[in-house]
Protein backbone atom coordinates (compact mmCIF):
# COMPACT_ATOMS: atom_id res chain seq x y z
CA UNK A 1 0.00 0.00 0.00
CA UNK A 2 1.28 3.82 -0.79
CA UNK A 3 1.03 6.14 1.83
CA UNK A 4 3.13 8.48 3.29
CA UNK A 5 6.01 8.34 5.22
CA UNK A 6 4.49 9.69 8.09
CA UNK A 7 1.39 7.48 7.88
CA UNK A 8 3.42 4.54 6.82
CA UNK A 9 5.63 4.33 10.16
CA UNK A 10 2.41 5.34 12.25
CA UNK A 11 0.99 2.25 10.92
CA UNK A 12 4.02 -0.20 11.39
CA UNK A 13 4.03 1.25 14.87
CA UNK A 14 0.30 0.13 15.86
CA UNK A 15 -0.73 -2.58 13.20
CA UNK A 16 0.44 -5.21 15.68
CA UNK A 17 -1.23 -3.96 18.45
CA UNK A 18 -4.47 -3.38 17.14
CA UNK A 19 -4.44 -6.92 15.13
CA UNK A 20 -3.83 -8.19 18.27
CA UNK A 21 -6.56 -6.58 20.22
CA UNK A 22 -9.05 -6.26 17.73
CA UNK A 23 -8.10 -9.21 15.43
CA UNK A 24 -8.48 -7.37 12.27
CA UNK A 25 -7.93 -8.73 9.17
CA UNK A 26 -4.55 -8.05 8.48
CA UNK A 27 -5.33 -5.56 5.23
CA UNK A 28 -8.07 -3.78 6.99
CA UNK A 29 -5.97 -3.22 10.41
CA UNK A 30 -3.06 -1.38 7.98
CA UNK A 31 -5.93 0.97 6.17
CA UNK A 32 -7.35 1.76 9.98
CA UNK A 33 -4.33 2.97 11.10
CA UNK A 34 -2.87 4.46 8.06
CA UNK A 35 -6.49 6.82 9.05
CA UNK A 36 -5.41 6.99 12.39
CA UNK A 37 -1.88 8.49 11.28
CA UNK A 38 -3.23 10.77 8.74
CA UNK A 39 -5.48 12.52 11.10
CA UNK A 40 -3.21 12.56 14.11
CA UNK A 41 -1.06 14.22 11.21
CA UNK A 42 -3.59 16.97 10.73
CA UNK A 43 -4.05 17.46 14.72
CA UNK A 44 -0.61 17.72 14.92
CA UNK A 45 -0.24 20.73 12.14
CA UNK A 46 -3.27 22.45 13.64
CA UNK A 47 -2.19 22.56 17.34
CA UNK A 48 1.73 23.29 16.07
CA UNK A 49 -0.43 26.68 14.26
CA UNK A 50 -2.63 27.19 17.27
CA UNK A 51 -5.69 25.72 15.43
CA UNK A 52 -7.79 23.93 17.66
CA UNK A 53 -10.92 24.20 15.49
CA UNK A 54 -9.74 22.10 12.59
CA UNK A 55 -8.60 23.54 9.06
CA UNK A 56 -11.55 24.31 6.87
CA UNK A 57 -9.47 25.41 3.82
CA UNK A 58 -9.89 23.85 0.15
CA UNK A 59 -6.44 22.38 0.08
CA UNK A 60 -7.43 20.29 3.10
CA UNK A 61 -10.10 19.13 2.10
CA UNK A 62 -8.51 18.18 -1.24
CA UNK A 63 -5.80 16.82 1.16
CA UNK A 64 -8.15 14.42 2.89
CA UNK A 65 -9.63 13.72 -0.30
CA UNK A 66 -6.55 12.37 -2.12
CA UNK A 67 -5.24 10.22 0.96
CA UNK A 68 -9.15 8.70 1.71
CA UNK A 69 -9.02 8.04 -2.47
CA UNK A 70 -6.53 5.89 -1.99
CA UNK A 71 -7.55 3.87 0.96
CA UNK A 72 -10.55 3.22 -1.00
CA UNK A 73 -8.28 2.09 -3.85
CA UNK A 74 -6.47 -0.27 -1.87
CA UNK A 75 -9.69 -1.24 0.37
CA UNK A 76 -10.87 -2.97 -3.45
CA UNK A 77 -8.04 -4.98 -3.85
CA UNK A 78 -8.72 -6.97 -0.51
CA UNK A 79 -9.19 -10.51 -1.02
CA UNK A 80 -12.72 -11.14 1.35
CA UNK A 81 -13.36 -14.90 0.25
CA UNK A 82 -11.07 -15.98 3.33
CA UNK A 83 -12.59 -13.21 5.45
CA UNK A 84 -13.89 -13.47 8.80
CA UNK A 85 -17.67 -12.17 9.34
CA UNK A 86 -16.29 -10.12 12.05
CA UNK A 87 -14.13 -8.56 8.77
CA UNK A 88 -16.73 -8.18 6.62
CA UNK A 89 -18.43 -6.51 8.97
CA UNK A 90 -15.25 -3.88 9.83
CA UNK A 91 -14.45 -3.65 6.01
CA UNK A 92 -18.18 -2.68 4.87
CA UNK A 93 -18.27 0.03 7.89
CA UNK A 94 -14.94 1.55 7.19
CA UNK A 95 -15.74 1.81 3.27
CA UNK A 96 -18.65 3.47 4.18
CA UNK A 97 -16.92 5.95 6.47
CA UNK A 98 -14.95 7.09 3.72
CA UNK A 99 -17.09 6.91 0.93
CA UNK A 100 -19.04 9.46 3.14
CA UNK A 101 -15.52 11.32 2.79
CA UNK A 102 -15.09 11.26 -1.09
CA UNK A 103 -18.93 12.01 -1.42
CA UNK A 104 -18.24 15.19 0.32
CA UNK A 105 -15.57 16.57 -2.16
CA UNK A 106 -17.08 14.89 -5.08
CA UNK A 107 -20.07 16.83 -5.11
CA UNK A 108 -18.46 19.89 -3.07
CA UNK A 109 -20.98 19.64 -0.23
CA UNK A 110 -18.02 21.38 2.10
CA UNK A 111 -18.88 24.49 0.45
CA UNK A 112 -22.25 24.51 2.09
CA UNK A 113 -21.82 24.35 5.24
CA UNK A 114 -25.04 25.55 7.05
CA UNK A 115 -27.77 23.05 7.87
CA UNK A 116 -31.63 24.11 9.97
CA UNK A 117 -30.69 24.13 12.98
CA UNK A 118 -27.07 24.40 13.39
CA UNK A 119 -23.96 25.07 11.03
CA UNK A 120 -20.01 25.56 11.48
CA UNK A 121 -20.75 29.22 13.48
CA UNK A 122 -23.83 27.70 15.84
CA UNK A 123 -21.92 24.48 16.89
CA UNK A 124 -19.04 26.69 17.45
CA UNK A 125 -21.55 27.73 20.95
CA UNK A 126 -21.82 24.42 22.46
CA UNK A 127 -18.22 25.55 23.66
CA UNK A 128 -19.62 27.69 25.83
CA UNK A 129 -20.56 24.64 28.07
CA UNK A 130 -17.09 23.95 28.74
CA UNK A 131 -16.13 23.42 32.42
CA UNK A 132 -12.85 25.02 33.20
CA UNK A 133 -10.85 23.27 36.65
CA UNK A 134 -7.45 24.29 36.09
CA UNK A 135 -5.53 27.48 34.56
CA UNK A 136 -4.39 25.37 31.96
CA UNK A 137 -8.14 24.36 30.94
CA UNK A 138 -8.37 28.48 30.97
CA UNK A 139 -5.61 28.94 28.69
CA UNK A 140 -6.99 26.79 26.54
CA UNK A 141 -10.15 27.62 26.09
CA UNK A 142 -8.88 31.32 25.32
CA UNK A 143 -6.86 29.90 22.52
CA UNK A 144 -10.14 28.24 21.03
CA UNK A 145 -12.13 31.29 21.37
CA UNK A 146 -8.52 33.15 19.97
CA UNK A 147 -8.93 30.85 16.98
CA UNK A 148 -12.13 32.12 16.02
CA UNK A 149 -11.79 34.29 13.48
CA UNK A 150 -9.81 32.12 11.29
CA UNK A 151 -12.37 29.12 11.44
CA UNK A 152 -14.99 32.21 10.07
CA UNK A 153 -12.67 33.02 7.68
CA UNK A 154 -12.03 29.82 6.17
CA UNK A 155 -15.95 28.84 6.43
CA UNK A 156 -16.79 32.16 4.99
CA UNK A 157 -14.14 31.63 1.62
CA UNK A 158 -15.83 28.21 0.88
CA UNK A 159 -19.39 29.91 0.99
CA UNK A 160 -17.81 32.04 -1.22
CA UNK A 161 -16.77 29.59 -3.97
CA UNK A 162 -19.89 28.22 -3.02
CA UNK A 163 -22.04 31.16 -3.97
CA UNK A 164 -20.30 31.29 -7.22
CA UNK A 165 -20.88 27.84 -8.48
CA UNK A 166 -24.48 27.98 -7.44
CA UNK A 167 -23.69 25.52 -4.24
CA UNK A 168 -25.99 27.54 -1.86
CA UNK A 169 -28.89 27.25 0.43
CA UNK A 170 -32.39 28.14 -1.18
CA UNK A 171 -33.20 32.02 0.26
CA UNK A 172 -36.52 30.64 0.51
CA UNK A 173 -35.80 28.79 3.69
CA UNK A 174 -33.24 31.06 5.48
CA UNK A 175 -35.98 33.51 6.89
CA UNK A 176 -35.27 33.16 10.87
CA UNK A 177 -32.00 31.79 10.67
CA UNK A 178 -30.43 35.18 11.34
CA UNK A 179 -31.18 34.14 15.02
CA UNK A 180 -27.91 31.65 14.62
CA UNK A 181 -25.25 34.20 14.45
CA UNK A 182 -27.19 37.49 15.89
CA UNK A 183 -28.08 36.26 19.12
CA UNK A 184 -24.25 35.90 19.54
CA UNK A 185 -23.48 39.42 18.62
CA UNK A 186 -24.40 41.27 22.25
CA UNK A 187 -23.15 44.42 23.50
CA UNK A 188 -20.96 43.11 26.99
CA UNK A 189 -18.99 39.71 27.00
CA UNK A 190 -20.96 38.50 29.93
CA UNK A 191 -23.82 38.52 28.13
CA UNK A 192 -22.07 35.72 25.72
CA UNK A 193 -22.55 32.41 25.97
CA UNK A 194 -18.77 31.42 25.51
CA UNK A 195 -18.74 34.07 28.96
CA UNK A 196 -20.22 30.49 30.66
CA UNK A 197 -16.85 28.48 31.52
CA UNK A 198 -15.64 32.40 33.34
CA UNK A 199 -18.82 32.52 35.54
CA UNK A 200 -17.84 30.80 38.10
CA UNK A 201 -13.99 30.05 39.55
CA UNK A 202 -12.81 26.41 39.86
CA UNK A 203 -11.02 26.48 43.49
CA UNK A 204 -7.81 25.17 42.01
CA UNK A 205 -7.20 28.90 40.38
CA UNK A 206 -5.88 31.43 43.14
CA UNK A 207 -8.37 34.20 42.83
CA UNK A 208 -5.58 36.82 41.10
CA UNK A 209 -5.07 34.34 38.54
CA UNK A 210 -8.72 33.90 38.04
CA UNK A 211 -9.00 37.81 38.02
CA UNK A 212 -6.77 38.49 35.18
CA UNK A 213 -7.94 35.03 33.08
CA UNK A 214 -11.67 36.86 33.16
CA UNK A 215 -9.81 39.65 32.11
CA UNK A 216 -8.31 38.24 29.39
CA UNK A 217 -11.67 36.33 28.51
CA UNK A 218 -13.64 39.73 28.09
CA UNK A 219 -10.75 41.10 25.70
CA UNK A 220 -10.93 37.79 23.68
CA UNK A 221 -14.42 37.78 23.75
CA UNK A 222 -15.49 40.89 22.18
CA UNK A 223 -12.29 41.33 20.23
CA UNK A 224 -12.23 37.92 18.52
CA UNK A 225 -16.20 36.37 18.80
CA UNK A 226 -18.41 38.87 18.88
CA UNK A 227 -16.74 40.57 15.98
CA UNK A 228 -16.36 37.45 14.16
CA UNK A 229 -20.41 37.13 14.37
CA UNK A 230 -20.45 41.11 13.35
CA UNK A 231 -18.35 40.13 10.11
CA UNK A 232 -20.34 37.07 9.52
CA UNK A 233 -23.73 38.91 9.85
CA UNK A 234 -22.04 41.36 7.29
CA UNK A 235 -21.59 38.61 4.75
CA UNK A 236 -24.79 36.91 5.21
CA UNK A 237 -26.80 40.36 5.22
CA UNK A 238 -24.33 41.55 1.87
CA UNK A 239 -23.47 38.62 0.20
CA UNK A 240 -24.98 35.31 1.52
CA UNK A 241 -28.66 35.90 1.20
CA UNK A 242 -28.88 38.39 -1.69
CA UNK A 243 -27.15 35.43 -3.84
CA UNK A 244 -28.61 32.17 -2.73
CA UNK A 245 -30.40 29.91 -5.00
CA UNK A 246 -33.76 30.25 -6.20
CA UNK A 247 -34.75 26.59 -6.61
CA UNK A 248 -35.54 24.58 -3.37
CA UNK A 249 -34.36 20.73 -4.16
CA UNK A 250 -31.10 19.20 -4.18
CA UNK A 251 -31.09 19.01 -8.25
CA UNK A 252 -30.81 22.28 -8.26
CA UNK A 253 -26.90 22.12 -7.52
CA UNK A 254 -24.85 21.19 -10.18
CA UNK A 255 -24.71 18.03 -10.80
CA UNK A 256 -27.74 17.79 -8.73
CA UNK A 257 -29.76 14.67 -9.32
CA UNK A 258 -26.65 12.56 -8.91
CA UNK A 259 -25.84 14.21 -5.96
CA UNK A 260 -29.29 13.37 -4.27
CA UNK A 261 -29.30 9.56 -5.74
CA UNK A 262 -25.81 8.72 -4.03
CA UNK A 263 -27.45 10.55 -0.45
CA UNK A 264 -30.36 8.60 -1.03
CA UNK A 265 -27.93 5.35 -1.14
CA UNK A 266 -26.11 6.89 1.72
CA UNK A 267 -28.38 7.36 4.14
CA UNK A 268 -30.83 4.31 3.76
CA UNK A 269 -27.79 2.22 3.35
CA UNK A 270 -29.67 0.35 0.35
CA UNK A 271 -29.12 0.26 -3.49
CA UNK A 272 -32.69 2.25 -4.14
CA UNK A 273 -33.56 4.94 -6.28
CA UNK A 274 -35.30 7.61 -5.20
CA UNK A 275 -38.63 6.96 -6.82
CA UNK A 276 -38.57 3.30 -5.02
CA UNK A 277 -38.12 4.81 -1.91
CA UNK A 278 -40.84 7.38 -2.63
CA UNK A 279 -43.44 4.87 -3.63
CA UNK A 280 -42.67 2.68 -0.41
CA UNK A 281 -43.62 6.15 1.29
CA UNK A 282 -47.00 6.14 -0.65
CA UNK A 283 -47.47 3.07 0.98
CA UNK A 284 -46.65 3.59 3.94
CA UNK A 285 -49.23 6.11 4.88
CA UNK A 286 -52.03 4.78 3.49
CA UNK A 287 -51.70 2.16 6.34
CA UNK A 288 -50.85 4.66 9.25
CA UNK A 289 -53.38 6.64 7.92
CA UNK A 290 -55.82 3.70 8.28
CA UNK A 291 -54.83 3.08 12.17
CA UNK A 292 -54.77 6.93 12.76
CA UNK A 293 -58.83 7.07 11.33
CA UNK A 294 -59.44 3.97 13.55
CA UNK A 295 -58.32 5.35 16.87
CA UNK A 296 -60.73 9.10 15.70
CA UNK A 297 -63.52 6.39 15.59
CA UNK A 298 -62.66 4.18 19.27
CA UNK A 299 -62.59 7.82 20.92
CA UNK A 300 -66.01 8.64 19.07
CA UNK A 301 -64.97 11.95 17.80
CA UNK A 302 -67.64 13.62 15.78
CA UNK A 303 -65.63 14.97 13.38
CA UNK A 304 -63.38 14.03 10.54
CA UNK A 305 -60.15 13.58 10.49
CA UNK A 306 -59.00 17.46 10.37
CA UNK A 307 -60.88 18.28 12.90
CA UNK A 308 -59.86 16.09 15.10
CA UNK A 309 -55.87 16.76 14.57
CA UNK A 310 -57.29 20.76 14.79
CA UNK A 311 -58.44 19.71 18.60
CA UNK A 312 -55.12 18.08 19.60
CA UNK A 313 -53.34 21.00 18.26
CA UNK A 314 -55.49 23.86 20.53
CA UNK A 315 -56.88 22.05 23.07
CA UNK A 316 -55.41 22.98 26.00
CA UNK A 317 -54.92 19.63 27.73
CA UNK A 318 -52.66 18.60 25.07
CA UNK A 319 -50.07 21.06 25.47
CA UNK A 320 -47.11 22.01 28.69
CA UNK A 321 -48.06 25.22 30.65
CA UNK A 322 -44.46 25.10 31.77
CA UNK A 323 -41.19 23.97 31.14
CA UNK A 324 -40.48 22.39 33.94
CA UNK A 325 -44.34 20.34 33.59
CA UNK A 326 -42.58 18.48 30.20
CA UNK A 327 -39.66 17.78 31.70
CA UNK A 328 -40.83 16.49 34.38
CA UNK A 329 -43.11 14.58 32.33
CA UNK A 330 -40.57 13.90 29.73
CA UNK A 331 -38.75 12.37 32.88
CA UNK A 332 -41.04 10.44 34.59
CA UNK A 333 -42.03 8.26 31.07
CA UNK A 334 -38.57 7.53 30.73
CA UNK A 335 -38.18 5.85 34.36
CA UNK A 336 -41.25 4.30 33.43
CA UNK A 337 -40.05 2.68 30.82
CA UNK A 338 -36.81 1.68 31.67
CA UNK A 339 -38.55 -0.40 34.65
CA UNK A 340 -40.02 -2.35 31.68
CA UNK A 341 -36.75 -3.00 29.44
CA UNK A 342 -35.73 -6.32 31.30
CA UNK A 343 -38.66 -7.64 29.61
CA UNK A 344 -37.49 -7.14 26.18
CA UNK A 345 -33.46 -6.81 26.65
CA UNK A 346 -30.46 -8.82 28.04
CA UNK A 347 -27.60 -6.46 28.29
CA UNK A 348 -28.23 -2.84 29.80
CA UNK A 349 -25.99 -0.15 29.32
CA UNK A 350 -23.90 1.05 32.15
CA UNK A 351 -23.91 4.87 31.10
CA UNK A 352 -26.82 6.56 32.59
CA UNK A 353 -28.93 9.77 31.21
CA UNK A 354 -30.33 12.91 32.35
CA UNK A 355 -33.69 15.12 31.01
CA UNK A 356 -33.00 18.27 30.36
CA UNK A 357 -33.73 21.48 28.06
CA UNK A 358 -32.59 22.06 24.73
CA UNK A 359 -30.26 25.51 25.25
CA UNK A 360 -31.82 28.14 24.84
CA UNK A 361 -29.22 29.47 21.92
CA UNK A 362 -30.57 26.31 19.58
CA UNK A 363 -33.99 26.25 21.03
CA UNK A 364 -35.86 28.79 18.42
CA UNK A 365 -34.68 26.30 15.11
CA UNK A 366 -34.57 23.35 17.56
CA UNK A 367 -36.70 19.42 17.09
CA UNK A 368 -39.09 18.82 19.89
CA UNK A 369 -36.01 16.61 21.65
CA UNK A 370 -33.00 14.89 20.56
CA UNK A 371 -30.18 12.92 22.31
CA UNK A 372 -27.10 14.17 23.02
CA UNK A 373 -24.48 11.33 24.15
CA UNK A 374 -20.96 11.69 26.23
CA UNK A 375 -18.02 9.55 26.10
CA UNK A 376 -18.65 6.67 28.13
CA UNK A 377 -14.74 7.60 30.14
CA UNK A 378 -16.17 11.12 30.76
CA UNK A 379 -18.15 12.38 33.77
CA UNK A 380 -20.59 13.69 32.41
CA UNK A 381 -24.11 11.06 31.56
CA UNK A 382 -26.08 11.13 28.44
CA UNK A 383 -28.84 13.71 27.53
CA UNK A 384 -32.20 13.59 26.44
CA UNK A 385 -33.00 17.63 25.24
CA UNK A 386 -36.29 18.20 25.31
CA UNK A 387 -37.64 21.65 23.65
CA UNK A 388 -39.40 23.72 26.47
CA UNK A 389 -39.36 26.76 23.92
CA UNK A 390 -42.73 28.07 22.37
CA UNK A 391 -44.47 25.40 24.68
CA UNK A 392 -48.18 26.16 22.84
CA UNK A 393 -46.34 24.13 20.04
CA UNK A 394 -45.41 21.64 22.30
CA UNK A 395 -47.04 18.27 22.48
CA UNK A 396 -47.77 16.41 25.69
CA UNK A 397 -49.64 13.31 23.20
CA UNK A 398 -46.24 12.61 21.22
CA UNK A 399 -44.35 12.55 24.58
CA UNK A 400 -43.99 9.01 25.14
CA UNK A 401 -43.06 8.24 21.69
CA UNK A 402 -40.37 10.85 21.87
CA UNK A 403 -38.91 9.70 24.81
CA UNK A 404 -39.03 6.09 23.48
CA UNK A 405 -36.97 7.29 20.53
CA UNK A 406 -34.51 9.27 22.23
CA UNK A 407 -33.98 8.24 25.49
CA UNK A 408 -34.47 4.08 25.96
CA UNK A 409 -34.53 2.02 24.46
CA UNK A 410 -33.82 4.45 21.24
CA UNK A 411 -30.49 6.47 21.03
CA UNK A 412 -28.95 6.04 24.84
CA UNK A 413 -29.33 2.61 24.71
CA UNK A 414 -27.94 1.84 21.31
CA UNK A 415 -25.39 4.48 21.98
CA UNK A 416 -24.30 4.08 24.80
CA UNK A 417 -24.06 0.01 24.21
CA UNK A 418 -21.81 0.94 21.39
CA UNK A 419 -19.32 2.60 23.38
CA UNK A 420 -18.80 -0.64 25.48
CA UNK A 421 -18.35 -3.42 22.89
CA UNK A 422 -14.90 -5.46 23.53
CA UNK A 423 -12.65 -5.81 20.39
CA UNK A 424 -13.81 -3.67 17.84
CA UNK A 425 -12.37 -1.14 15.83
CA UNK A 426 -11.98 2.37 17.52
CA UNK A 427 -13.95 4.28 14.42
CA UNK A 428 -17.03 2.12 15.06
CA UNK A 429 -17.33 2.85 18.70
CA UNK A 430 -18.03 6.89 17.46
CA UNK A 431 -19.65 5.63 14.17
CA UNK A 432 -22.98 6.46 13.38
CA UNK A 433 -25.21 5.13 10.40
CA UNK A 434 -28.79 6.97 9.87
CA UNK A 435 -30.63 4.07 9.00
CA UNK A 436 -29.59 2.03 11.67
CA UNK A 437 -29.80 4.38 14.68
CA UNK A 438 -32.62 6.48 13.41
CA UNK A 439 -34.66 3.15 12.34
CA UNK A 440 -33.65 1.80 15.80
CA UNK A 441 -35.15 4.98 17.57
CA UNK A 442 -38.11 4.62 15.24
CA UNK A 443 -38.43 0.66 16.55
CA UNK A 444 -37.93 1.35 19.42
CA UNK A 445 -41.32 3.95 19.23
CA UNK A 446 -43.12 0.50 18.02
CA UNK A 447 -41.76 -0.94 21.12
CA UNK A 448 -44.16 1.44 23.00
CA UNK A 449 -46.66 -1.06 22.52
CA UNK A 450 -45.12 -4.21 24.02
CA UNK A 451 -43.90 -2.78 26.56
CA UNK A 452 -47.59 -1.29 28.12
CA UNK A 453 -47.11 1.97 26.83
CA UNK A 454 -50.18 3.93 24.83
CA UNK A 455 -52.43 3.73 27.22
CA UNK A 456 -54.55 6.76 26.22
CA UNK A 457 -55.92 6.63 23.12
CA UNK A 458 -54.36 10.05 22.44
CA UNK A 459 -50.84 9.20 22.77
CA UNK A 460 -51.20 6.08 21.17
CA UNK A 461 -52.51 8.68 18.33
CA UNK A 462 -49.50 10.59 18.88
CA UNK A 463 -47.32 7.49 18.16
CA UNK A 464 -48.81 7.05 14.68
CA UNK A 465 -48.63 10.73 14.29
CA UNK A 466 -44.33 9.83 14.57
CA UNK A 467 -44.72 6.87 12.64
CA UNK A 468 -46.72 9.00 9.93
CA UNK A 469 -44.24 11.77 10.09
CA UNK A 470 -41.49 9.82 9.06
CA UNK A 471 -43.46 7.91 6.01
CA UNK A 472 -44.15 11.45 4.94
CA UNK A 473 -40.59 12.34 5.03
CA UNK A 474 -40.31 9.46 2.28
CA UNK A 475 -42.50 11.51 0.18
CA UNK A 476 -41.80 15.01 0.64
CA UNK A 477 -38.11 14.40 1.08
CA UNK A 478 -37.96 12.97 -2.60
CA UNK A 479 -40.63 15.57 -3.54
CA UNK A 480 -38.84 18.24 -2.65
CA UNK A 481 -35.41 17.19 -4.18
CA UNK A 482 -36.93 15.23 -7.56
CA UNK A 483 -40.27 16.08 -8.74
CA UNK A 484 -40.16 20.09 -7.65
CA UNK A 485 -42.29 20.47 -5.02
CA UNK A 486 -42.94 23.57 -3.77
CA UNK A 487 -42.44 24.25 0.16
CA UNK A 488 -46.15 24.99 0.81
CA UNK A 489 -46.72 21.57 -0.95
CA UNK A 490 -44.57 20.00 1.35
CA UNK A 491 -45.90 21.73 4.56
CA UNK A 492 -49.24 21.39 3.36
CA UNK A 493 -48.83 17.44 3.08
CA UNK A 494 -47.24 17.13 6.65
CA UNK A 495 -49.66 19.02 8.27
CA UNK A 496 -52.72 17.24 6.90
CA UNK A 497 -51.36 13.62 7.67
CA UNK A 498 -50.18 14.34 11.07
CA UNK A 499 -50.60 15.87 14.21
CA UNK A 500 -47.98 17.34 14.60
CA UNK A 501 -47.71 21.29 15.92
CA UNK A 502 -47.54 23.83 12.66
CA UNK A 503 -44.38 24.91 14.23
CA UNK A 504 -42.71 21.69 14.28
CA UNK A 505 -44.54 21.22 10.76
CA UNK A 506 -42.57 23.78 9.73
CA UNK A 507 -39.43 23.48 11.13
CA UNK A 508 -39.43 19.83 9.75
CA UNK A 509 -39.78 20.96 6.13
CA UNK A 510 -37.12 23.51 6.18
CA UNK A 511 -34.62 20.53 7.52
CA UNK A 512 -36.08 18.36 4.48
CA UNK A 513 -34.86 21.14 2.62
CA UNK A 514 -31.17 21.92 3.82
CA UNK A 515 -30.40 18.28 4.45
CA UNK A 516 -31.19 16.40 1.50
CA UNK A 517 -31.83 12.74 2.16
CA UNK A 518 -30.91 12.06 5.71
CA UNK A 519 -34.98 12.18 6.72
CA UNK A 520 -34.88 9.12 4.42
CA UNK A 521 -33.11 6.89 6.95
CA UNK A 522 -35.80 6.83 9.13
CA UNK A 523 -38.24 4.76 7.77
CA UNK A 524 -36.17 2.91 5.67
CA UNK A 525 -34.14 1.70 8.83
CA UNK A 526 -37.48 0.83 11.35
CA UNK A 527 -38.97 -1.35 7.97
CA UNK A 528 -35.94 -3.14 7.47
CA UNK A 529 -35.39 -3.95 11.39
CA UNK A 530 -39.13 -5.05 11.48
CA UNK A 531 -38.37 -7.39 8.63
CA UNK A 532 -35.94 -9.28 10.23
CA UNK A 533 -37.74 -9.48 13.37
CA UNK A 534 -40.62 -10.92 11.48
CA UNK A 535 -38.13 -13.57 9.80
CA UNK A 536 -36.56 -14.11 13.00
CA UNK A 537 -40.02 -14.94 14.22
CA UNK A 538 -41.12 -17.28 11.48
CA UNK A 539 -37.95 -19.17 11.21
CA UNK A 540 -37.50 -20.11 15.16
CA UNK A 541 -41.35 -20.26 16.08
CA UNK A 542 -42.08 -21.27 19.72
CA UNK A 543 -37.67 -20.77 20.22
CA UNK A 544 -37.38 -17.00 19.31
CA UNK A 545 -36.24 -15.21 21.71
CA UNK A 546 -37.30 -10.80 21.54
CA UNK A 547 -34.40 -10.56 24.28
CA UNK A 548 -31.89 -12.97 22.04
CA UNK A 549 -32.78 -10.65 18.88
CA UNK A 550 -32.75 -7.30 20.33
CA UNK A 551 -29.22 -8.26 22.01
CA UNK A 552 -28.74 -9.52 18.63
CA UNK A 553 -29.46 -6.23 16.61
CA UNK A 554 -27.65 -4.16 18.95
CA UNK A 555 -24.48 -6.18 19.11
CA UNK A 556 -22.37 -4.77 16.42
CA UNK A 557 -22.87 -1.10 17.29
CA UNK A 558 -23.88 0.57 14.01
CA UNK A 559 -24.19 -1.28 11.22
CA UNK A 560 -25.75 -1.07 7.15
CA UNK A 561 -28.88 -2.76 6.32
CA UNK A 562 -26.99 -5.09 4.38
CA UNK A 563 -25.05 -6.32 7.53
CA UNK A 564 -28.14 -6.17 9.99
CA UNK A 565 -29.46 -8.96 7.09
CA UNK A 566 -26.70 -11.20 7.89
CA UNK A 567 -26.52 -10.63 11.30
CA UNK A 568 -30.48 -11.76 11.13
CA UNK A 569 -29.35 -14.70 9.05
CA UNK A 570 -26.78 -16.09 11.67
CA UNK A 571 -28.48 -15.55 14.73
CA UNK A 572 -31.54 -17.53 12.87
CA UNK A 573 -29.08 -20.49 12.38
CA UNK A 574 -27.70 -20.67 15.70
CA UNK A 575 -30.55 -20.42 17.61
CA UNK A 576 -31.92 -23.20 15.54
CA UNK A 577 -28.36 -25.21 16.42
CA UNK A 578 -29.17 -24.25 19.97
CA UNK A 579 -32.60 -25.51 20.35
CA UNK A 580 -31.66 -28.53 18.91
CA UNK A 581 -28.99 -29.28 21.33
CA UNK A 582 -31.34 -28.60 23.97
CA UNK A 583 -34.04 -31.06 22.47
CA UNK A 584 -31.63 -34.03 22.05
Amino acid sequence: MKFSVLAFAFLVLFTFRVQAQQRMHPDIAVAVNAIKGFEKTELQRDSSLHHPLRSQTESTFQARYTFYKKVATNLRAINKKTMSFEDEVNLELLDYRIQEELAEYEYQAYLNPLYTDTGFHAALADEGSATLRTKKDAEQYLILLQDIPRFMRENIQLMRKGISLGITQPREVLNGYETSYTQHIVEAPEQSVFWKPFATKPAAIPEAEWLALQNTAKTVISKDVISSYQKLKVFFDQEYLPKARATLGATGFPNGKAYYEERVQHFTTTKLSSEEVYQIGLQEVSRIRAEMDKVIRDVKFKGDFKAFVSFLRTDPQFHPKTGDELLKDAAFIAKTIEGKLPALFGKLPRQPFTVVAVPEYLAPNYTSGRYSGAPISSKQAGEYWVNTSNLPNRTLYTLESLTLHEAVPGHHLQKSLTQELPNVPEFRRTLYINAFGEGWGLYSEYLGHEMGMYKDPYSLFGRLTYEMWRACRLVIDVGIHTKGWTRDQAVTYLADNTALSLLEVNTEVNRYILWPGQALAYKMGELKIKEMRGKAEAALQADFDVRAFHDMVLSNGTVTLTILEKMTDRFIKEQQEKAKKKKA
